[in-house]
C-alpha cells in the first residue's frame, strides 16, 4: 500500500476508538435477589468507574458524570440474577438464554436513537456518535457489549470518510488541508490497511474474507439500482456516468487481551464514488473518488469459539433487535437534508469562483494579445519614424545637445503623436490612454497592459522622438 496511505492512516480512524466499559454502571436487568452489603458497595464502585471511563472518553460530559454518581450514591445499588450475569468459562460452549433491552441515547438531541437486545449479563455502553474532522461521516452508532470477562464482545464504531483526486494539484491542496487523500476503494484493503492497524496494531491477520453469500447478493442488488439511476441522471445532464463502488469485506484476527487469547470478526462495507472531472484552462482532465464506511462491527470470542458464536440463532437475530425511534429519524433526516442543502450552496460558490478565475484569465490572454499587437504597431511606426527623424537630426542637433546635458528627452506618444519630456535614464516609458500617467522603466520584458489599473487604462509605450 502506498506510503500516504500508511502515513495518514490513525487520522482515517479518529472516529473510530472503541468505547469498552469495565464495570456494571449502565446494567439495566432487573433486581430479583438483594445482593450483601459488600456486594452492593463493589457493585456501586464499579458503577462509578464506568461512568468515570465514560466521561473520560468523551461519552458523557462532567456534569452528567457528577449527577451519575451523585444519584448512584443517593440510590440502593441495583444487582442483576445470578443466572444473567454469570459467564461461561473459557473454553465452554458460548450461549445466552435470554437477553435485556438497552437504549442507544443521542446526546446532542439528548434523545433515544435506538433500542435493541443484548444477553442478559453483559455489560454495554454506547450513543450516537459524531466524530470530528474530515473523514467524518456524520451521526452513527458508536456501542460496545461484552461479556463479564470481556473475552465475548459485539461492537460497532461510527464509518469514515475519505477523499481521493488524480490531480496533483488537488492532491498538494489537500495535503495543506491535512486531509491528504488516500487511494483505497476495496473494503478489504480498508480493514487490512486502516481498520485493523488502529484498532488492534498487535493482531495477526489470519485471513481476509468476503461478505456471506447473503450479504453478497444484498450488495449487488444495491449496487445495480444505484448505477441504474447514476445513469438516468447522467443522460439527463448529459454527462458521463460516475464510477461506482459498493463492496464488503471480512478480517479475521488473533490476539490476546489481558492474557487471554481471543480471536474476532471484523466486517465493512463501504462505498465509492468516482467523477470524470474535467479539463479547466491549465488544468489537464483528472479523477476524483469520495469513500466512506458505512461502520465498522467486530465480534470476539475465545479463541477457537468464534465460529461458534456466530453460528448461534441468538447471534444471527440480534441485528434485527435494533430499531430506530421515528422522532428521532425525522429529526435526524431534516437536519441532514439542511446540511446537505447548506454543502450544495458553498460548492456552487466555489464552482462559480472557478469559472469566474477562468472568464479573468482567458480575458488576460486577450489582452495579452492586444498589447502584442500593439507593440508590432509601435514598432513599425517607430521604423518610419525613424527616416523622418533622420531628415530633422540637422534641426534638432542643438535641442538635443541641450536635453542631454539636463539628463532629458523627448518621447513620442505614437498613438496620439503627443510629445513627451522626461528623464533619459529610463529605457522603456509607458504612458497611460488618458495622458495623465507615465511608468519608467528599465525592464525589458515589463509590460503594464493588464497589470495597471486594467479595467479603465490601457497603456502605450513612448518611443525616442
Amino acid at each position: 500500500m502506498k506510503e500516504i496511505i500508511m502515513k495518514h492512516k490513525i487520522a482515517v480512524m479518529a472516529g473510530l476508538a472503541l468505547v469498552v466499559l469495565i464495570g456494571a454502571g449502565v446494567l439495566y436487568s432487573q433486581q430479583k435477589t438483594r445482593p450483601s452489603a459488600a456486594q452492593s458497595s463493589a457493585a456501586q464502585q464499579d458503577k462509578i468507574a464506568a461512568l468515570k471511563e465514560l466521561r473520560d472518553s468523551g461519552v458523557i460530559t462532567a456534569q452528567e458524570y457528577d449527577s451519575k454518581v451523585q444519584a448512584l450514591q443517593a440510590s440502593p445499588s441495583v444487582a442483576s440474577p445470578a443466572s444473567a450475569t454469570s459467564a461461561p468459562a473459557h473454553g465452554s460452549k458460548i450461549a445466552w438464554s435470554s437477553t435485556r433491552p438497552i437504549e442507544i441515547t443521542d446526546p446532542v438531541y439528548q434523545m433515544t436513537a435506538y433500542t435493541m437486545e443484548i444477553p442478559a449479563g453483559w455489560k454495554y455502553a454506547g450513543i450516537i456518535a459524531r466524530p470530528a474532522g474530515c473523514h467524518s461521516n456524520g451521526a452513527a452508532i458508536k456501542f460496545t457489549a461484552q461479556s463479564p470477562d470481556g473475552t465475548t464482545a459485539i461492537v460497532f464504531l461510527p464509518g469514515v470518510a475519505w477523499t481521493w483526486s488524480g490531480s496533483a494539484n488537488m492532491q498538494k491542496i489537500m495535503e495543506q488541508s491535512h486531509c491528504p487523500g488516500i487511494d483505497i476503494e476495496t473494503a478489504a484493503s480498508f480493514l487490512v490497511n486502516i481498520a485493523v492497524p488502529n484498532l488492534r496494531p498487535n493482531a495477526k491477520i489470519v485471513e481476509v474474507l468476503p461478505l456471506l453469500p447473503e450479504g453478497q447478493a444484498a450488495l449487488a442488488d444495491q449496487l445495480e439500482k444505484s448505477r441504474q439511476q447514476n445513469a438516468v441522471m447522467a443522460q439527463q445532464y448529459n454527462a458521463k456516468p460516475q464510477k461506482l463502488t459498493l463492496d464488503g469485506a471480512r478480517v479475521r484476527i488473533q490476539y490476546d487481551r489481558e492474557g487471554q487469547p481471543v480471536e474476532e470478526m471484523v466486517s465493512a462495507v463501504i462505498n465509492c464514488n468516482e467523477t470524470a472531472m474535467p479539463a479547466l484552462f491549465n488544468q489537464p482532465a483528472y479523477q476524483q473518488r469520495s469513500c466512506s464506511s458505512r461502520g465498522t462491527s467486530i465480534t470476539r470470542a475465545p479463541l477457537g469459539h468464534l465460529d461458534e458464536l456466530m453460528a448461534l440463532a441468538q447471534y444471527k437475530s440480534l441485528s434485527k433487535t435494533l430499531v430506530p425511534k421515528a422522532d428521532w429519524q425525522n429529526r435526524l433526516m431534516r437536519d441532514q437534508q439542511a446540511a446537505f442543502q447548506q454543502a450544495q450552496a458553498e460548492n456552487n460558490r466555489q464552482f462559480q469562483a472557478i469559472m469566474q478565475k477562468g472568464r479573468d484569465d482567458n480575458e488576460r490572454l486577450l489582452a495579452n494579445g492586444r498589447a502584442f499587437n500593439d507593440n508590432l504597431r509601435a514598432s513599425t511606426d517607430r521604423a518610419l519614424a525613424a527616416d523622418r527623424a533622420k531628415q530633422d537630426a540637422i534641426d534638432a542637433s542643438a535641442h538635443a545637445t541641450a536635453l542631454y546635458s539636463l539628463d532629458r528627452q523627448e518621447f513620442k506618444n505614437p498613438t496620439t503623436g503627443q510629445t513627451i519630456e522626461a528623464s533619459s535614464q529610463y529605457n522603456h516609458q509607458w504612458m497611460s490612454s488618458d495622458g495623465q500617467t507615465l511608468i519608467q522603466t528599465n525592464d525589458h520584458t515589463y509590460d503594464p497592459n493588464g497589470k495597471v489599473n486594467p479595467v479603465n487604462t490601457s497603456w502605450t509605450e513612448l518611443v525616442v522622438k
